[in-house]
């Protein structure tokens, strides 16, 4: 507890500080503590952990000697010897002394898809595109053990009676193998694919498929059941723990076609490969280079490819949805214990333990779940796929992969050292910085130092200043030149491999220099003007269109004085702003405040009606002095164009009458306003329709405007003229004429 109330006073300290030392007020703080902050990083021999802990990663060693393009497959012996099935070409390596792979069996197939050991010490191998299976001894002599006649043999597994079953595809057939190499088909599925294969201590027999994600259990007497059935289309690996739970990971999201396989590939190859196969102009196992394994599709025997053959259209892109690895316990209860996107789970495997091991494709990966579902990403594989995995009862795990075919020990010991370097932090403008502060645990014999740099370009290169010097406490000042980028680097070291040192978050205060607010937008919405009114086009009759009053379209003056006034700003340092709206008559000085308030975004309504007619101008001032001191405040300010204020009606004067030719009325007459555009003159005859005058000019479009009016042939006696002007601020002039037609 003193510690901590320590940390905190330290803290308060250096905040003060930096107060009192930089441009603003504001101090901001970055800090990363979880999965996923870390996972924006780069890792050099540390794990990132589910906790949000960064840890050594275990210690790693490449296996020196393969030289297939693939490692497709992984066993071990009762020995604990270790077997790795390769192609092209396929061939067996066995891995003397844990780190160099030596050729122990080469077939005349392309390649090795499966292989597996029975209790006799026996090696079995599975080939592709022939469906062979070899039988190797302990001395390495090997025989064709069976022909199966299909095109996969994805996986192979002994029981303890020495029969060996073997998932297969196309046609989704689990054959089982008699001890002398008799083969019968122990399940006829509807899948296409039975992908892997896993036998509990009772030989009951568990297969994964595809395309219907399923998982079956099969009793050793052919009984069987489905035992889950996935919401992904492809359960591609199994493993079970010392309780009996089975664990199953699934790689869907993606689809390819499968090159077509040869009818005569489908018997036992006594020779060696012949140059049409390494020209990968037939079957190639649905494994392009740049790609990992995706989901194949029926194969056509009956079809030999030739020299010219295509190849199938191949995967691209990432899986569309994420894969899981499900826990099926033994009551059948199910549960999502692990979730990967954008990659494809290729293996899994268990420690002895009952850690779970998780090996993907397309995004390469090597995870490692522990009992208590927590996980975390082990080492940084270059290879693109991951395509196998295998745990000894040494708890060392071995890992093989594809394009470029390679295998990786993985041992339960630490890496001595180990580095993770932080993505880049924009603060989006030059900034101090204040201190570096990180959490973790430290034993003895392990240690943590953290180092930064700074630059102004968003990608380090040379312009960026050299890593700091080590901060070896938390809490120590950052030692990196002012900048607008900043980026962190952690250094885990142990002299004891048995045990890591673990890095729990980090944090560093900054303080952006102060820069002036942006006034993106300012602006005063007005009701916009009516277009300037033609002449009506006469009728045959050579009289105008009459038209009603309502269909002017004009809004009330009180409405239209209503002014909305509208901003948009912007702050580069998120600081809070002071506005103040003014508004001045073009012939003032002082300016008077509209309104007042700290909204970036916004509206305000400016009721004009009781201002005297004239032009006025409206400004808005924007100050960040609300987070800043006043001497290294900054405000910025905009002013509209004037804007006509006209409160007044049009005046109608004079008005002169008379009678014209055939008993029409004449009334003519000039409309005047002061501020703003004449649009329209009506008037009604006895509180009749409302009639459009006619403009003298033929065009509605100044402040004074003459105006004639010619009726239709009026009976003797007298009449009543209402006259409106209208003005372009819905002012509205009224006229009244007396009119005697005799």
């Amino acid at each position: 507890m003193k510690g901590f109330l320590s940390l905190k006073i330290f803290i308060l300290i250096t905040l003060i500080f930096l107060s009192s030392q930089a441009n603003g007020t504001t101090t901001n703080m970055w800090m990363q503590s979880t999965e996923s902050d870390f996972g924006k990083g780069i890792t050099q021999n540390v794990s990132i952990h589910s906790t949000g802990e960064i840890r050594l990663s275990p210690r790693t060693e490449a296996i020196s000697g393969i030289k297939s393009a693939f490692v497709w497959s992984m066993t071990a012996d009762l020995q604990n010897k270790v077997f790795v099935g390769t192609g092209d070409p396929g061939t067996v390596y066995f891995i003397k002394n844990g780190s160099e792979a030596v050729e122990f069996f080469k077939s005349p197939e392309l390649y090795i898809q499966s292989i597996t050991t029975d209790k006799h010490g026996n090696l079995y191998a599975g080939t592709a595109p022939g469906g062979v299976i070899y039988k190797i001894n302990s001395k390495g002599e090997s025989a064709v053990f069976c022909s199966l006649h299909v095109p996969y043999i994805w996986d192979m597994a002994v029981d303890d009676d020495s029969n060996l079953f073997a998932a297969t595809g196309a046609e989704g057939i689990l054959f089982k193998i008699s001890p002398d190499g008799i083969p019968t088909v122990f399940f006829d599925t509807t899948e296409t694919n039975l992908l892997d294969i896993l036998l509990d201590k009772y030989n009951n027999i568990y297969v994964g498929t595809e395309p219907n994600g399923l998982v079956y259990k099969l009793s050793p007497s052919g009984q069987k059941e489905v035992l889950y059935d996935a919401n992904e289309g492809e359960i591609h690996s199994l493993t079970i723990d010392s309780s009996g739970n089975i664990y199953a990971g699934t790689a869907s999201g993606a689809q390819a076609q499968v090159p077509v396989a040869p009818t005569a590939q489908l018997a036992i190859q006594t020779g060696v490969v012949t140059p049409l196969f390494k020209e990968e102009k037939a079957w190639d196992l649905n494994i392009p280079q740049e790609l990992p394994m995706a989901q194949p599709a029926p194969m056509q025997s009956q079809k030999t490819p030739t020299r010219d053959t295509e190849m199938p259209p191949k995967t691209t892109g990432l899986p569309t949805a994420p894969n899981y690895v499900y826990k099926i316990a033994k009551d059948g209860i199910t549960q999502k214990i692990f979730e990967i996107g954008q990659a494809f789970i290729l293996g899994v495997s268990m420690d002895t333990q009952n850690n779970l091991y998780v090996v993907t494709g397309n995004n390469s990966g090597v995870y490692k779940i522990s009992e208590d579902q927590t996980s975390s990403s082990l080492v940084d594989i270059e290879e693109t796929q991951v395509l196998c995995c295998l745990n000894t009862n040494k708890d060392e795990l071995y890992v093989g992969t594809g394009n470029i075919g390679k295998v990786y020990k993985i041992m339960p010991s630490f890496a001595e050292e180990g580095v993770f370097t932080s993505n880049v932090l924009d603060t989006t403008a030059l900034s101090n910085w204040g201190c570096i502060y990180w959490k973790g645990t430290q034993t003895e014999g392990t240690e943590i130092t953290l180092f930064s740099r700074s630059g102004n370009c968003e990608k380090p290169d040379h312009t960026w200043n050299n890593w700091s010097n080590p901060y070896v406490s938390s809490g120590e000042k950052i030692i990196s030149a002012p900048a607008r980028f900043i980026q962190y680097k952690a250094l885990l070291q142990t002299t004891n491999t048995n045990i890591t040192p673990a890095l729990k978050s980090v944090s560093l205060s900054y303080l952006p220099k102060n820069q002036p607010p942006k006034i993106v937008s300012f602006t005063i919405d007005k009701e916009p003007s009516p277009a300037p009114q033609k002449t009506p086009e006469p009728k045959a009759n050579g009289k105008p269109e009459t038209k009603t009053q309502t269909a002017s379209g004009l809004k009330p003056h009180h409405q239209i004085a209503q002014k909305n006034i509208q901003w948009d700003l912007e702050d580069p340092n998120n600081d809070t702003l002071q506005l103040i709206i003014y508004y001045k008559g073009t012939d003032e000085n002082a300016w008077k405040i509209i309104d007042k308030n700290t909204q970036k975004k916004g509206a305000f309504t400016w009721d004009t009606l009781r201002l005297p007619d004239g032009k006025y101008q409206v400004k808005l001032i924007a100050s960040d002095e609300p987070d800043n001191p006043p001497e290294t405040a900054f405000s910025v300010e905009n002013t509209i164009q004037p804007i006509i204020i006209d409160n007044s009606r049009p005046s109608i004067k004079p008005i002169n009458t008379a009678m014209g030719t055939g008993g029409r009325g004449v009334i003519s007459g000039t409309v005047r306003d002061e501020y703003s555009n004449i649009i329209k003159v009506q008037y009604t005859v006895d509180g009749q329709e409302w009639i459009s005058a006619y403009p003298v000019d033929g065009m509605f479009d100044s402040m004074e405007e003459s105006f004639q009016i010619t009726t239709k042939p009026l009976l003797a006696g007298d009449y009543t003229f209402i006259i409106n002007a209208f003005d372009n601020e819905g002012n509205i002039g009224i006229e009244k004429v007396m009119f005697e037609a005799k």
